[in-house]
């Protein structure tokens, strides 16, 4: 007998779906009718010509040169990362906070260092349940959030800088926002955490929103879709991966509200027209969640109608550790279930690496 490597994938999904064997006067034929799926973990033989994107694996960046060990210059004001191939760079601030540069080949990825947010532009069924008045202390709380402490450490592989903010609300609340950049391979292992609020109303949101140029407007995940999911909306989801771009995952509400966004992701990739772009890969245990919309969180909140909202000059990626559901029973008074609120007090991480290509 010949042996053979066997080397475990991340998951496998199987999937069953029911769907109309002959045309209706209502839909063609083939329209699928209901799907259930089940993820498992298991193990498979190793193959040369097998892709790993098929099994939700995050892909890998081919080209990436790791033989040097990369460049950090510590400045009064900055410290900067250089990988050892020269293609990448990240430029961390002392004074605004963040990551205030992350490029490769030239071409930025930051045009304002990501933020962190707390709040979600309100739905028709938030205004309908004056959820508003309740969540108001969240709106500003990340926007105008105060950096209370900095730290940056040299590693043997590379640079960490742990920034502390004091959120902006009542509570004062501690959110603690730290990036580990490796100087050799040039990705990021980033993290935001939230340590939690005592008698605070419940969140809406957490985790950061980054502003990208404006070409950066496609987005492939490997997560729930194809169109967007939410806390109490996941089961309308399939796992799989797919594609979409900023403008389509922008609901033309009669109301611009929140849209967009997608649950449960393993990797999220932002890209150009060229391919270019960053990769966004779980790092901990908790999947993710994200979106990618011409317009940010602040300009959806404040539109009444879609004719409001500015040109699109940049896009806005969300990275969320986690976002209550969407809606209650009705659209005039009922809540979101208890079940699927952001309680204040718990702590929320989210955790993820970044990767350029």
């Amino acid at each position: 007998m010949t042996s053979r490597q066997w080397t475990p994938l991340a998951k496998i999904t199987y999937e069953v779906d029911q769907s109309l064997a002959t045309a209706t006067p209502w839909a063609p034929a083939g329209y699928e009718l209901a799907f259930g799926q089940y993820t498992v973990q298991s193990v498979a033989p190793a193959s040369a010509g097998t892709d790993s994107t098929a099994s939700g694996a995050v892909p890998s960046t081919a080209d990436s040169d790791t033989s040097d060990t990369g460049t950090v210059t510590v400045g009064r004001w900055n410290i900067g990362v250089v990988s050892g191939d020269g293609r990448t760079e990240a430029l961390l601030s002392r004074t605004q906070g963040g990551m205030v540069s992350f490029k490769r080949d030239g071409r930025e990825m930051v045009l304002r260092r990501p933020a962190i947010t707390c709040f979600r532009p309100l739905t028709d069924n938030d205004r309908g349940n004056g959820s508003g008045f309740d969540r108001v202390r969240w709106f500003g709380a990340g926007r105008y959030a105060r950096m209370a402490n900095q730290q940056f450490s040299q590693t043997e592989t590379g640079v960490i800088a742990e920034y502390t903010y004091t959120l902006a609300e009542p509570g004062e609340t501690q959110v603690a926002v730290r990036y580990e950049v490796d100087a050799a391979s040039g990705r990021v292992h980033l993290t935001a955490r939230y340590a939690g609020a005592t008698d605070a109303p419940t969140l809406p949101a957490f985790g950061l929103e980054w502003t990208l140029p404006k070409q950066y407007e496609n987005l492939r995940f490997y997560g729930l879709g194809p169109e967007e999911t939410y806390h109490n909306r996941l089961h309308g989801g399939k796992l799989g991966i797919f594609e979409r771009t900023a403008a389509e995952d922008n609901a033309p509400y009669l109301v611009p509200q929140e849209t967009g966004n997608h649950e449960d992701l393993r990797w999220a990739e932002v890209l150009d027209a060229q391919g270019h772009g960053m990769r966004i890969s779980q790092a901990g245990s908790e999947h993710f969640a994200a979106s990618l919309l011409p317009y940010s969180s602040l300009m959806l909140e404040e539109a009444t109608h879609q004719n409001e909202l500015p040109p699109v000059r940049h896009t806005f990626l969300r990275l969320l550790a986690a976002q209550m559901g969407v809606g209650g029973d009705d659209s005039w008074g009922a809540p979101v279930h208890e079940q699927y609120q952001l309680p204040a007090d718990r702590a929320y991480t989210l955790d993820v690496n970044l990767e350029l290509f």
